[in-house]
């Protein structure tokens, strides 16, 4: 294709080539045959002259060599023969009628015009145009018998006029040319750049079309300037039934319950527009089995000034995830349930068997006991999954000893830690007065005891500390154990989540204790953070707050 536009643009540039020549020729000729008619019709001997009819005759003869001959096979430079053969018509003409008839020598005029506006260069178009000249106008002295010095500098205005033009015309032709130069040069870069751009529009559109995620780039004022398919599909899917081309507010837009529609100015899209950031907005669209949950971003645009010129927004598709999500929400309820009944049934056994202790063998009643305790906790736990979904969860602070529930929580912690290998210390005050829920602060500080003995080594410490701030109650569990991986410390509240390290180790866990943990420190008002360093230990921070301090 590139090559046929090429071949192309050559032949048009060869067609006006030989239009301007024939074109230059034939005002040439019409001038010349007017003049001629001119003198004709004011001496009619001029008509017997031979030479004076021979120069109209060598104009006539080169226009027809202009329109026959085939310019384009010719290099251009021979074309300057063409001017310089009508000063040879000119000069004939002129010297056979002499001075009185003057117009034959101002058409002198067009073939200094012609060498002067080609390609040669300034110095050689005057020199040709002043020796061209100066032999039309001395000619016919020349050919008298004893021209003087005065008839020979009389008619010098004539070449010097025109020796003046052609110097003129010369310059204004190569200071066009080289314009025209610059011209091209531009529009093959303006050229060359347009096509670069088609380009990379073409591979940005190629790439936006094979991303998983719809992307929508809107201006400031709320007008579409790019959509990749994957957004133009879920557009559609969101159009109301017989609507093919909808408008963002006659959308179907639903919430998270997937039933209540969103009003058009709380649209992740009319909000972007407004200039907010979004993270993670999720939404439904679309209605029965075809509705699909959206994740929505967007990233603002700002010109160099700061103002805001438009928006970016990104559609990820997430149903699959969010239906995963309800899925195991629901199997974990139903388990949850299912647990409860034959818990229930063995904590009433074991509470009625221990009742009857007296008639027991020597022992079992400790062995009972043991197993009585860990039902209740797993009947505990089971019960706080079951809240935890429902969000029912709920905690009951009243104004307690934090001091003695930590020094009991360091207790039985410290008999497991004792048979792992590893020294407990407790740091905290035995006195911390603190407003919170007693059962469930010991619950969590369990479970961050019970985790820094499993993921320890022999030999290693956990250290226990509390202390009241201005800002509330704080609670640190220190461990020297395997720490966490910096990757993974971001995931290590949520459910289930256990680090790829530990799932290839022999250390249990279900991957709960975690989640517990923050639920009833978020149920306290309060916030639990986490630093860790690989191979070196970790500590979690607890922070509950406090009412003033009475004065």
């Amino acid at each position: 294709m590139t090559g046929s536009l090429m071949e192309t643009g050559r032949g048009a540039r060869r067609s006006r080539h030989r239009r301007r020549i024939i074109y230059s020729e034939l005002a040439l000729s019409i001038a010349f045959t007017l003049a001629t008619l001119h003198g004709l019709a004011e001496r009619d001997e001029l008509l017997s002259i031979p030479v004076f009819v021979a120069g109209w005759a060598l104009n006539l003869l080169v226009l027809a060599v202009c329109c026959t001959v085939p310019w384009s096979r010719i290099p251009t430079r021979w074309v300057i023969l063409v001017p310089l053969v009508d000063f040879v018509a000119i000069g004939l003409s002129r010297a056979a009628a002499g001075e009185s008839l003057p117009s034959i020598g101002l058409l002198a005029a067009f073939p200094v015009v012609w060498i002067a506006a080609s390609r040669v260069g300034t110095g050689a178009a005057v020199a040709i145009a002043a020796v061209a000249t100066l032999t039309v106008v001395w000619l016919p002295l020349v050919l008298l018998a004893d021209p003087t010095f005065d008839a020979l500098i009389d008619p010098i205005l004539l070449p010097v006029m025109l020796t003046g033009l052609a110097w003129f015309v010369s310059e204004i032709t190569r200071d066009n040319r080289q314009r025209q130069e610059a011209l091209r040069a531009s529009q093959a870069a303006l050229r060359e750049s347009v096509e670069s751009g088609r380009a990379r529009e073409r591979l940005l559109g190629t790439v936006l079309d094979t991303v998983s995620v719809g992307l929508l780039a809107i201006d400031a004022d709320g007008n579409d300037i790019l959509m990749n398919a994957r957004q133009r599909e879920g557009h559609a899917a969101a159009a109301p039934p017989g609507n093919d081309d909808p408008n963002e507010a006659e959308l179907l837009v639903f919430g998270p319950d997937r039933i209540t529609p969103v009003p058009p100015e709380e649209r992740p899209v009319a909000r972007a527009i407004r200039g907010e950031e979004l993270d993670a907005e999720q939404v439904w669209v679309g209605t029965g089995r075809s509705q699909r949950a959206l994740s929505i971003a967007s990233h603002a645009m700002h010109d160099d000034d700061g103002t805001f010129t438009g928006t970016v927004v990104s559609f990820h598709d997430v149903t699959e995830l969010v239906l995963a999500l309800q899925a195991k929400d629901d199997f974990l309820s139903n388990v949850s349930h299912e647990f409860r009944t034959p818990l229930t049934s063995i904590l009433g056994y074991l509470e009625l068997t221990l009742e009857r202790h007296e008639d027991l063998p020597d022992g079992v009643a400790g062995y009972l006991e043991v197993a009585r305790r860990n039902a209740v906790r797993l009947e505990r736990l089971v019960e706080d999954l079951l809240a935890i979904n429902a969000g029912s969860f709920r905690v009951n602070p009243v104004p307690t000893d934090a001091g003695r529930i930590l020094a009991e929580a360091a207790s039985s912690g410290r008999v497991r830690a004792e048979r792992a290998g590893l020294r407990l210390v407790n740091r905290a005050p035995s006195s911390l007065p603190a407003v919170v829920d007693p059962v469930r602060l010991g619950q969590a500080v369990d479970n961050l005891l019970t985790n820094a003995v499993k993921y320890n080594r022999r030999g290693g410490s956990i250290t226990l500390d509390a202390r009241r701030r201005d800002d509330g109650l704080v609670i640190e569990v220190a461990d020297t154990g395997i720490g966490i991986e910096t990757e993974d410390l971001h995931q290590i509240f949520d459910r289930f989540f256990r680090s790829p390290s530990v799932r290839t180790t022999a250390v249990p866990g279900v991957g709960l204790g975690l989640l517990i943990t923050r639920t009833i420190v978020a149920e306290h008002r309060g916030s639990i953070t986490v630093t860790s360093e690989r191979g070196k230990g970790t500590c979690f921070t607890i922070l509950i707050p406090q009412p003033p301090r009475a004065a």
